[in-house]
């Protein structure tokens, strides 16, 4: 689901856009990253994180996203082509099994209807001994079942659910932090 002009007008602001790369260069430093590593953002929106990512960490940035304009505006940003952007639905990634080292996704799962797709396919994309990085809205179980009953345009994924699908990928926590109706996970992708 693309976001509307509002959501949008809110995203793409210079204060949020910084709150946003700062988180994902806080939650990235948790881990061993490597220079040269492939790092892919799912639901990159303007870039604003990507480019930060690319620039702080020597890692080979490519960024994607459902929204033409979104990544329109990612590629204005970014002349010479690094980080790169690709317009993509996160429930078809258009990448080789295992391509990426670094795969992250901020805030962008509650704006997919079929949200586990798209985990799952984040963790096809991921190598063996890569990291998955999460950070989203989660809702109690009760209400994600509930929700997705009557609210069939947004994802509502809850966090028995998230742990759920990432025992069944094989994915160990590797890192967790909750507040509020939100989580940050980073997990390890086991062979």
């Amino acid at each position: 689901m693309k976001m509307t002009a509002l959501e949008k007008h809110f995203v793409n602001g210079a204060d949020h856009s910084r709150t946003v790369a700062g988180r994902a260069q806080q939650l990235l430093s948790r881990i061993d990253a490597r220079p040269g590593w492939r790092y892919l953002d799912v639901g990159c929106g303007v870039g604003a994180a990507a480019r930060q990512v690319a620039g702080e960490n020597r890692l080979d940035v490519t960024g994607v996203d459902v929204d033409p304009r979104q990544i329109a505006a990612a590629n204005a940003a970014a002349p010479g082509g690094s980080p790169q952007f690709r317009v993509m639905d996160a429930t078809r990634l258009d990448f080789r099994d295992g391509e990426f080292d670094i795969v992250a996704t901020s805030m962008t799962t509650h704006h997919i209807p079929d949200w586990e797709r798209a985990l799952s396919e984040m963790v096809r994309v991921l190598r063996t001994g890569g990291y998955l990085i999460y950070t989203d809205h989660v809702f109690p179980a009760w209400l994600a079942r509930f929700g997705r009953r009557l609210i069939r345009f947004l994802g509502l994924p809850s966090v028995p659910a998230l742990e759920s699908l990432a025992a069944t990928a094989g994915l160990a926590k590797v890192y967790e932090a909750r507040r509020a109706g939100h989580v940050d996970v980073i997990w390890l992708k086991s062979a």
